[in-house]
């Protein structure tokens, strides 16, 4: 019994060879082995287009060790022919392959098509068999930049509607840097933006602008980058609604119970065509101010310049305006002495003092009816050095001159004429 049981646990060649079932199996296995060692072998060979994106890159290289900056394209397409056989074409990519620029054919400045150089891998089981393009073209100089001014130019000259009138336009940036290859940079003239408005504009408008860089004939030029402080150069052209404004002047450190109805003022121009800013609350054209201290007795007269004006400009061809202010005849000068105890110096800087060492004078002009002067002494005006607009950091220790402040005490319809100055010592306390 147990020698049967020995016999039928022995493998038995003869007995697999002669089973249909096993022999079956078999076959098919060594069929496939063959077959796929025959595909291999004998698979026809393809050809196949793969596509590169290769970013140019000269660092660590002679270009970079000769001061040189490459002006050209950022990035290169390159197309890319291969051999291989047939059943490995779909698994190749742009990754198996070597891509490369000759860079030892730049030696100095000046554009050159420099060699692209695509390979493989040692053990690579395709081959490339041509690629374009096969050059790199760029310019190779030093890089250099300036500042400059920018240029504005209006595409249409008639982009303000009708009852409107354009204010100054305001540039984000008046300057730019222009930067590039050292020739190149040279050769650029100016910086331009061109101002393209199709619909006519009724209000204040913002807008981004291109700087071009151009050459002494207009033309762009090469190769050129401009930068800006910020991330746009934008424009701001301001819209005014014309108006017709009466001009006036007004007047500063007016006594504050001074009657000036009787004062005779009269302006070169009366009357002026402006444009307002349409959200603004302006109806006069106010030119200026007077400050009372340069008002003398008789015919005073004060010209002010009308080219930059808040909150509207002048549209007539009008640069300057004269106003003339006659003071009444019954108004007259006094000499007033000035006492010490009434001059003083005010907001010395922390950490120092300041005494005031001299005054220009010590004599002011008071002006006023006669009988207003009567009640103006020695007592009634007094003298300041206010010393609160002084930077710590610009504080310069000695004796300066600096300006004074007047005022009167004791009346609200006289004022102190002419301008005084005292020299004031600062020191460490």
């Amino acid at each position: 019994m147990a020698e049967n049981e020995s016999k039928k646990g022995k493998f038995s060649l003869r007995k697999l060879i002669y089973n249909d079932k096993y022999l079956i199996i078999i076959s098919i296995l060594l069929a496939l082995i063959i077959w796929v060692v025959t595909s291999i072998n004998l698979s026809p060979e393809t050809t196949k287009t793969v596509n590169v994106s290769f970013t140019p890159d000269f660092s660590d290289t002679a270009v970079e060790q000769l001061g040189l900056k490459c002006y050209g394209d950022e990035k290169i397409d390159i197309e890319v022919t291969i051999s291989c056989k047939k059943y490995l074409a779909k698994d190749i990519t742009a990754d198996d392959l070597n891509v490369y620029l000759q860079s030892n054919a730049v030696t100095s400045s000046g554009t050159y098509d420099v060699p692209i150089r695509v390979g493989t891998e040692d053990n690579a089981e395709f081959a490339v068999t041509s690629y374009y393009p096969t050059a790199y073209r760029a310019y190779f100089d030093v890089e250099d930049e300036k500042t400059m001014d920018v240029n504005i130019q209006y595409a249409n000259e008639d982009f303000i509607a009708e009852g409107y009138a354009m204010g100054e336009p305001l540039l984000s940036e008046s300057t730019v840097t222009v930067k590039g290859p050292r020739t190149y940079v040279s050769q650029v003239a100016s910086v331009t933006a061109i101002v393209n408005i199709e619909k006519p504009l009724t209000s204040t408008t913002s807008m981004d602008l291109t700087a071009n860089a151009l050459d002494s004939n207009g033309s762009d030029v090469n190769y050129i980058t401009i930068e800006t402080g910020g991330e746009n150069l934008t424009i701001t052209i301001p819209v005014l609604r014309e108006m017709q404004l009466d001009v006036v002047a007004n007047f500063a450190g007016k006594p504050s119970n001074l009657d000036m109805s009787d004062f005779d003022i009269s302006y070169s121009v009366d009357r002026v065509n402006a444009g307002v800013l349409e959200d603004a609350d302006i109806s006069q054209a106010v030119i200026g101010s007077i400050d009372f201290s340069k008002l003398n007795t008789g015919e005073n007269q004060f010209t002010f310049n009308v080219d930059s004006l808040d909150g509207f400009v002048i549209l007539d061809n009008i640069h300057e305006i004269r106003v003339t202010v006659n003071v009444p005849s019954d108004y007259t000068k006094k000499t007033v002495s000035v006492s010490s105890d009434n001059i003083r110096v005010i907001n010395a800087p922390q950490g120092y003092n300041a005494d005031i060492v001299n005054l220009s004078t010590d004599e002011v002009t008071v002006i006023g009816t006669e009988e207003n002067l009567e009640n103006i002494s020695s007592s009634s005006v007094s003298l300041v050095v206010d010393l609160s607009g002084l930077d710590t950091e610009d504080i310069k220790t000695g004796t300066s001159s600096y300006k004074l402040t007047t005022a009167l005490s004791n009346s609200d319809t006289c004022w102190i004429y002419g301008s005084y100055t005292a020299n004031v010592n600062i020191y460490e306390k």
